[in-house]
């Protein structure tokens, strides 16, 4: 299958896909939350930049779910 997609986009795609189902469930509701929402989008960047930072400084995980470097 050709994709047309960015190759930024490839590969968060590809890290979707690594996903469990219960899990890309929650990532699309946060996605929705995003778009219909935008006065949150700031507020949502915000945290989600902390858990990220909480999350690296912690250790946790073996690399980037996306291109798994």
């Amino acid at each position: 299958m050709e994709t047309s997609m960015p190759d930024s986009v490839a590969i968060v795609f590809n890290g979707f896909l690594a996903l469990s189902m219960k899990e890309k469930i929650k990532l699309i509701n946060v996605l929705n939350e995003f778009f219909d929402h935008p006065d949150r989008r700031e507020q949502m960047r915000k945290s989600n930049e902390a858990a990220v930072a909480e999350i690296v400084a912690a250790g946790i995980g073996s690399g980037c779910g996306c291109c798994r470097r």
